[in-house]
């Protein structure tokens, strides 16, 4: 609602149709809960970290990825609590570390973690928030709905960022190679920057007439004659991908 997370841009994605982009990354999404292979689950999330470098640049693609890094490493902490009476792929003096089945299940999360984070945030970078509302109502969502998701997915990524820009800022201040990561002032900041966004947030909710019923739809996205094809290459090519490698 007062940040968007859209990224100016010229690539063939940028000018991608929100209705037909939306189809793919659901689409992509749910086809990696059914890769199997080993080739696939390596793939599937390359191409769509191809498909954000490709549409964004590596610099945004390194930012995105230092977002999802931290859940990755979870899932790899805990890769010696998956599956302990599987076949044994290291162990050290008798006690297994990692089993084959644990690997494969962890590998399997993390591959479908990667492609769905790196997909809906290349959606969310590459479509303005008020095409998002507009796309969320083309396919019949109560305009109540198509607004909440459009909060959550622009307020999420703007609030870790405003964490990021305060923890830096208060770093600087306190000397980090001295002191060490100000994390409680940092908490503090960000709680009353968030506090701070109320007002701001409801004043946009009801210019938008949100809860009196005379909201606007801000109209609809406009249709030309390349919808169709977009329509059918953001259904088709997430299929044939998903065929070869699965």
């Amino acid at each position: 609602m007062n940040a968007d997370s859209y990224i100016y841009g010229t690539s063939f994605y940028h000018v991608f149709d929100p209705r037909p982009k939306l189809l793919f990354t659901l689409l992509y999404a749910f086809l990696s809960f059914f890769v199997s292979s080993w080739y696939g689950m390596v793939l599937f999330p390359l191409v769509a970290c191809i498909l954000f470098a490709l549409s964004l640049g590596f610099g945004e693609l390194w930012k995105g990825v230092k977002r999802i890094l931290p859940v990755v490493i979870l899932l790899l902490v805990f890769l010696p609590l998956q599956d302990r009476a599987g076949i044994a792929l290291l162990s050290f003096r008798g006690f297994v570390l990692v089993t084959h089945e644990g690997w494969v299940r962890v590998a399997r999360l993390i591959s479908r973690f990667v492609s769905i984070s790196m997909v809906l945030m290349l959606f969310m970078e590459t479509v303005r928030s008020v095409d998002i509302i507009k796309t969320l109502r083309y396919y019949h969502l109560p305009y109540s709905v198509a607004l909440l998701f459009s909060m959550i997915l622009r307020f999420i990524p703007y609030l870790g960022s405003l964490f990021e820009d305060i923890r830096d800022s208060m770093s600087l201040r306190l000397n980090e190679d001295r002191n060490g990561v100000p994390i409680l002032p940092s908490i503090t900041a960000f709680t009353l920057s968030a506090v701070r966004m109320i007002p701001d947030t409801a004043a946009a909710l009801e210019e938008r007439g949100f809860g009196n019923g005379r909201h606007s739809d801000y109209g609809m996205l406009k249709s030309y004659k390349g919808l169709f094809t977009e329509f059918m290459l953001s259904a088709i090519l997430p299929i044939i991908f998903f065929v070869v490698v699965r």
